[in-house]
């Protein structure tokens, strides 16, 4: 009688653990109003950029409040490290280890001047949050990427996570002809709740 009641509860355990099994997890998927209301805010990770010459990586710091922004790029980039200010209306780039500080209407100009590279920043700060810039059309990427295609810019999110109270990239990658730009954010904060 003990065996049999042994076998039985082991074999309601067994049939209650194939039960179980998980369920599949839906994928996470960015809510464009959402993300939209998300004004003040910051991102640190990594930037890497690749094109046919060289391929260099940063430490990446990122604040954005409403159109101000203040972007520092730390480590390797061939010059030590970068701080960009920027507003609507001017942007200052100053390298580490350097006093002048250059100026110019748009970050794309200052950044091609000076580098021989540019991050489209304008429409960067609505591409790192996951949407599109309400500047221009956006074509969306069939399946399997996730993305769109804007200005002549390929913009993939591999990876999305859950972050600052809502779904945000995790992962994005930003391709036009030979320049590939890669961005890992490890850390989204919202400035509003500090």
């Amino acid at each position: 009688m003990r065996k049999t009641f042994l076998l039985m509860l082991v074999f309601s355990l067994l049939g209650g653990c194939s039960q179980l099994t998980q369920q599949p997890v839906a994928p996470l998927m960015i809510d464009p109003q959402q993300v939209q209301q998300l004004q003040q805010w910051s991102a640190e990770g990594r930037i890497g950029i690749r094109w046919p010459e060289d391929s260099q990586s940063a430490n990446l710091d990122w604040e954005q409040a409403l159109d101000r922004y203040r972007i520092q790029l730390s480590g390797p980039l061939g010059q030590g490290g970068l701080k960009i200010l920027g507003s609507a209306h001017e942007v200052s780039l100053q390298r580490s280890g350097d006093d002048q500080v250059h100026r110019a209407a748009t970050p794309e100009a200052l950044m091609q001047q000076l580098l021989g590279w540019h991050l489209p920043l304008t429409q960067a700060q609505y591409w790192i949050r996951g949407i599109p810039a309400p500047s221009s059309e956006a074509l969306p990427l069939h399946e399997p990427s996730n993305g769109f295609i804007q200005s002549g810019w390929r913009v993939e999110y591999p990876r999305l996570t859950y972050a600052a109270g809502m779904v945000l990239p995790e992962k994005l990658r930003l391709t036009r002809d030979d320049l590939r730009i890669t961005v890992i954010i490890n850390e989204w904060t919202r400035q509003d709740e500090r």
